[in-house]
């Protein structure tokens, strides 16, 4: 299914600290991007394995990598004297690592993936109906749920944890949210007035999953 994440928060505190480094000189957060020398930037092929554990989650076959083009010998001319360009050697594309679950490791993460319920990729495929199958809805992710029960997902044959061995209660589930989105505060990536804000799609999301057929 498509995405159920909600990142217009991250953009409001960007914003603000977009903001206060202009009027006030107060640098932003660092980046969070990820990164070759800790593992959290890996190539799209490594992720199969993963994602090929988790039922439907469609790992797609083909991934973008832009290669470098050459359209003569005379750059300095600015002058384009082969059209179309010859293809050269490939970037190298990388992306965010994932854990187990399949959620990424590296970036800000909004609480409800720090506190998952479900896996939540950068990417989904088309749907068939739409043709071209095999290809990447632009501008779209996705959403994988967990289980419900420990029976339905060894039923499914799904490795990760359901949300009843994930979690306790609802109740225990919106505190560890509400906890979250506090660190994501004092890390100035939330505004502290979306912390309840947060809790309020986590529990909508909770409700949602929690009572699927």
């Amino acid at each position: 299914m498509r995405s159920i994440v909600n990142y217009g928060r991250l953009l409001r505190a960007c914003l603000v600290n977009l903001d206060r480094w202009v009027t006030e000189g107060i640098e932003p957060p660092a980046s969070r991007h990820p990164r070759v020398e800790d593992g959290t930037a890996t190539p799209p092929d490594s992720l199969t394995k993963i994602f090929a554990r988790i039922p439907g989650a469609s790992f797609p076959r083909h991934h973008a990598r832009p290669r470098r083009l050459d359209f003569g010998p005379d750059p300095e001319l600015r002058v384009m004297t082969q059209v179309p360009p010859r293809e050269g050697p490939a970037f190298g594309s990388l992306v965010s690592a994932v854990d187990e679950d399949g959620n990424e490791v590296a970036g800000i993460t909004l609480p409800e993936v720090r506190v998952a319920v479900a896996t939540h990729t950068g990417w989904t495929l088309r749907h068939p109906d739409i043709g071209g199958a095999e290809q990447l809805l632009v501008f779209a992710g996705g959403t994988i749920p967990f289980a419900r029960t420990r029976r339905e997902r060894e039923a499914a044959g799904d490795p990760r944890p359901s949300l009843e061995e994930r979690y306790a209660s609802r109740e225990a589930y919106l505190a560890s949210v509400r906890r979250a989105a506090l660190d994501l505060v004092a890390e100035r990536h939330m505004l502290e007035e979306d912390v309840e804000l947060s809790v309020t799609f986590a529990a909508r999301a909770w409700d949602w999953l929690a009572g699927r057929a």
